[in-house]
């Protein structure tokens, strides 16, 4: 995950932008609301327990692959959507490249996981390889990738699970939000074809970030070229600041006619694009998210306590 560096706004169009998702999506139209867990899908005893403390069921459940061929967490995801929780797969192309998908090499690995997704009696969100706009994950932005690379092997995943009959994937296409520097999120996009909603990754890493300056120029850009349901796929934030920032999560997302989002609960460390996210961690934060889950969300408590 990484923050986006300041841009300069675009308060015309990003207005333009926002009232247009107002007029098509209604306010009162609830959101799904998620997590992510670091213990996901080992254990759900981490998800357990931030479903208890934010006082609802999340409707996603994210997980990370450490490796392509990692297989698919089939019976993590039969035990969430007994609760009526997707998973969202992040599907990381470690060990091997997108070239190399693209190519074919990776069928077998990728047949696997369709065969495994469709044992599961509820959809699956997958997203291929994401915040590839950025220059922090091998299958990103950095050579010898190139967009076009990127997009061949986005296209034979989701090819290969079309071949498999297996239909039951929402295909999430998740960048990084847009930075001094970054390419045209454009250049990234596989087609409308092949995705059901845009993502979009970013953190409020300072007091000053609010939601309009960390992706609205993000939400606007992806306008001109699509009109797929948008997902916060991630974020997160920290500190004093964090309570007045969920707010702006949610209502910011809300106003932008997301259909989701999904918070990044894992404490970090080192720089500011890596910092404790967890909301445990955070009172002030918490309570503000269990309020808002309230306002925007759907889901009743089901955990006891």
């Amino acid at each position: 995950m990484r923050e986006a560096l300041s841009r300069a706004a675009r308060p015309a169009l990003l207005l333009a932008v926002i009232l247009s998702a107002f007029l098509s999506s209604p306010l009162g139209r609830p959101m799904l609301i998620g997590s992510y867990q670091p213990n996901n899908p080992g254990s759900t005893g981490q998800l357990t327990e931030f479903a208890r403390e934010a006082g609802f069921t999340p409707r996603i459940a994210s997980y990370y692959t450490s490796d392509f061929a990692q297989p698919f967490a089939a019976q993590f995801a039969r035990e969430m959507a007994a609760q009526g929780t997707q998973v969202l797969l992040q599907w990381q192309p470690r060990g091997t490249t997108n070239a190399a998908i693209a190519s074919g090499q990776e069928d077998a690995v990728i047949r696997a996981a369709a065969q495994a997704v469709a044992t599961v009696n509820a959809t699956v969100i997958i997203s291929y390889g994401q915040e590839m706009n950025g220059s922090w994950y091998p299958w990103g932005n950095a050579a010898p990738n190139t967009p076009a690379d990127y997009i061949a092997a986005y296209r034979r995943v989701w090819a290969v699970f079309q071949e498999m009959k297996t239909y039951n994937v929402t295909w999430l296409w998740d960048p990084n939000v847009s930075y001094t520097g970054s390419s045209p999120l454009k250049s990234w996009y596989p087609g409308d074809q092949y995705v059901d909603w845009a993502g979009l990754d970013g953190y409020f890493s300072s007091p000053s970030v609010t939601f309009d300056g960390l992706f609205g120029p993000s939400i606007a850009e992806l306008r001109s070229f699509t009109a797929k349901p948008l997902v916060i796929g991630e974020s997160g934030v920290t500190g004093e600041a964090g309570r007045q920032q969920i707010q702006e999560l949610f209502a910011g997302a809300a106003l932008a006619g997301a259909v989701a989002i999904v918070y990044f609960d894992e404490a970090q460390s080192g720089d500011p694009m890596h910092q404790d996210w967890r909301l445990e961690n955070n009172p002030g934060a918490m309570q503000k998210f269990r309020e808002m889950i309230q306002v925007y969300g759907q889901r009743p408590l089901v955990y006891p306590g």
